[in-house]
């Protein structure tokens, strides 16, 4: 098993600069790969970034980005042959803030093509910031670091357009910062983290809560943001943002197969939808208030106040009214500095890594080699953050296409096709969520048993991250309050 060095920093030697050039050939020879052939591409590639391309186009305009039209006109758009292009009659919502919104009016001054291409680039680049920023930080092995990141936060991600990768870089980079004593440097990188706000929030109020030098930046960083907003969209889109969008797309994701929040769960037990919404929302500021107020004692336990940033991220998306796969990978970063920091809970935590590295839920979507990289994945973090033995690590790589198999035998439902539904309540008046909700709920509740497996193993990883923390710090209190006695 790795142990980490006495600086807690991997030396930086020749043979150590040429693995890391040999990994990152090896990563670019896999994407070639991966594109290579048809059926072994995710389908609907670039998906959400199609989205948000037509959020930015109507921002650009000076149209509503958040109403059904021009929106899904602009997603119905021919696009290049590989990438994913929008259904009749649905319109796909693009759910961010309008300051969030604001790259994407850049990019669609761009024909679709190399906007797409160019986005691709950027989340490649914040994938490699983020892997950087944590090994620099943890002292792990490079390719651990790498596995832990490669196919939730970079293959997946990037598959979709997502935006996530920027906040995972952003609370990666903040940690490093807030780790080197940088707190000021700290609140502006955290800010970008704002770009996924359920992801941003916990660690730019952990900082401001924490590290009085934050303060201000955090304080300017918001008030641009605000500023951005009215700038480009106004008042009263601002407005319908916060009072409608937000409230609708929660709404509309209630019944997905594909969710991760609290609110799903309780759906699947036979809570009414109003009563899983509510109870999903106070489960995130539950969480959110109790991961800040322990943060600064899991940092000084594990003699890391990084965790000041990364664990409050990690605490908060247990739970919640709703999160996405490309959302949970914001945990990794709690998860490995834990690991590299605190050695009572490197089994434990070796092995959350390995679940939450993989996004499981996706089996059916990310091509017909997603279970060779699942499986190949799983084996490299058990062989550097779990157990070297051969005969363990091929275990491992068994168990996880095992595992994929179940979940792909479980599906057993033809999905229903939506086309006529869609074409009969289309109102290109409403909100996009209104024919994304109707969309969802007609494809996205089938086969329910097979996701269900297959969150497990996630829901299992966040879990093992945010009480391990929990743990740590009800351990220091007892203690504290024992030798005080």
């Amino acid at each position: 098993m790795w142990r980490p060095p006495a600086d807690n920093q991997e030396v930086s030697t020749p043979a150590h600069r040429l693995r890391r050039l040999v990994v990152a050939s090896a990563i670019v020879a896999v994407a070639a790969l991966l594109l290579a052939r048809p059926e072994t591409r995710p389908s609907a590639l670039l998906r959400d970034f199609n989205a948000f391309y037509c959020a930015g186009a109507a921002i650009d305009r000076g149209a509503d980005a958040y109403r059904a039209e021009p929106l899904g006109a602009c997603e119905r758009t021919p696009r290049p042959a590989a990438f994913g292009q929008g259904m009749a009659n649905l319109a796909m919502p693009a759910p961010l803030p309008p300051y969030a919104l604001a790259p994407f009016a850049l990019l669609a001054r761009l024909p679709y093509g190399p906007a797409a291409t160019l986005w691709a680039l950027i989340l490649l680049a914040a994938f490699t910031l983020t892997v950087g920023a944590m090994q620099r930080l943890t002292g792990l092995p490079l390719p651990a670091v790498i596995a832990a990141f490669a196919l939730v936060d970079g293959f997946a991600s990037i598959a979709l357009g997502q935006v996530a990768p920027f906040a995972i870089a952003a609370v990666a980079f903040a940690a490093l910062l807030t780790e080197q004593g940088r707190d000021r440097a700290a609140a502006w990188v955290t800010a970008i983290a704002m770009i996924e706000p359920h992801v941003g929030l916990p660690a730019a109020l952990a900082l401001f809560v924490w590290r009085p030098q934050t303060r201000l930046p955090l304080a300017l960083a918001g008030a641009f943001c605000i500023g951005l907003s009215l700038a480009l969209t106004g008042l009263a889109n601002n407005l319908e943002y916060v009072r409608a969008v937000l409230p609708a797309h929660a709404v509309s994701e209630i019944v997905n197969a594909k969710q991760f929040s609290l609110t799903y769960i309780l759906h699947r037990f036979g809570l009414s939808d109003a009563s899983a919404l509510r109870a999903g929302n106070l489960s995130y500021l539950a969480m959110l208030a109790l991961g800040i107020a322990v943060a600064p004692i899991v940092a000084r336990r594990s003699s890391s106040s990084g965790l000041i940033v990364a664990f409050p991220v990690a605490a908060a998306l247990f739970g919640g009214p709703f999160a996405h796969i490309v959302q949970m990978a914001a945990a990794l970063p709690a998860a490995l500095l834990l690991y590299a920091r605190v050695p009572a809970l490197r089994s434990t935590l070796g092995i959350a890594i390995a679940m939450l590295a993989v996004p499981w839920v996706q089996f059916s979507t990310l091509g017909t080699l997603f279970p060779i990289l699942a499986a190949l994945t799983t084996a490299a973090i058990v062989a550097y953050l779990v157990d070297r033995r051969p005969l363990a690590v091929a275990g491992a790589a068994l168990l996880s296409l095992l595992f994929l198999a179940a979940a792909n035998g479980l599906v057993t439902q033809l999905v229903p096709d939506p086309a006529r539904l869609l074409a009969a309540q289309y109102d290109p008046r409403a909100l996009a969520e209104a024919s994304w909700g109707l969309y969802v709920r007609t494809v996205g509740t089938w086969n329910v048993a097979a996701f269900d497996l297959a969150r497990l193993p996630t829901w299992l990883g966040i879990a093992a991250v945010a009480c391990a923390g929990f743990i740590l710090a009800l351990r220091t209190e007892l203690h504290t309050n024992l030798a005080r006695s």
